[in-house]
């Protein structure tokens, strides 16, 4: 005698398919400048502004790699550095120039601008109008106090990162957000605007505890 068949994988398919975005994501919620995740673990996120020391001289580059190297060391605790690429909207810049070239008399000052609408366009066509976007990631588990140890390890460290000349954030809710955004949804993230929920909160605020 055969047993019959559950309808166990059929189930499962179907409950699969029944699962919204936010099932599949590893994220619970993001609030009171923190990103909780599904695994208990709190992340705090600082956004790290690029500086171009090219044009630097040879012993403030020395300084900057030196005060990055020093703050590096300090850190005792993992961490996490994510570099998300991000389309530039160049679409309102296009048009300043189409209404700027349509109004021109001048021959060769219209011919310069066309090109130049050219040259910009066959950019934005092939996807080259991108900027990159710096993090680091900080998390520990969610426990009693968590939340103070957390953003105190978030202010050292980026008044650390600040001695060597760079900008570095404690990113808000709306910040926090906005990476998941551009990570989620990256083609998009520069020509919608992120899903901002209506009133957020903040318990803490940037700049002290």
């Amino acid at each position: 005698m055969f047993k019959k068949r559950g309808n166990k994988p059929e189930a499962s398919i179907k409950e699969k398919e029944k699962m919204t975005a936010q099932d599949w994501l590893p994220i619970k919620d993001i609030t009171s400048h923190f990103l909780f995740r599904k695994d208990g673990q709190l992340v705090a996120v600082l956004k790290i502004e690029p500086i171009n020391i090219v044009l630097k001289s040879d012993s403030e580059k020395k300084r900057i790699v030196s005060a990055v190297h020093e703050a590096w060391n300090g850190i005792q605790y993992a961490i996490q550095i994510l570099a998300l690429p991000r389309p530039v909207d160049l679409d309102k810049y296009l048009d300043e120039l189409q209404e700027i070239a349509r109004e021109t008399t001048d021959i060769a000052r219209k011919r310069i601008l066309q090109e130049y609408i050219h040259y910009i366009a066959g950019i934005v066509r092939g996807g080259e109008a991108l900027e990159r976007r710096y993090y680091l990631l900080i998390s520990m588990a969610e426990v009693k106090q968590g939340k103070e140890e957390l953003l105190k390890r978030a202010y050292e460290l980026a008044a650390n990162l600040e001695t060597s000349g760079l900008k570095v954030n404690i990113c808000d809710d709306v910040q926090i957000i906005d990476m998941a955004f551009s990570f989620l949804h990256p083609s998009q993230s520069a020509f919608e605007q992120i899903p901002t929920p209506a009133g957020i909160t903040t318990i803490y605020r940037e700049g002290g505890m």
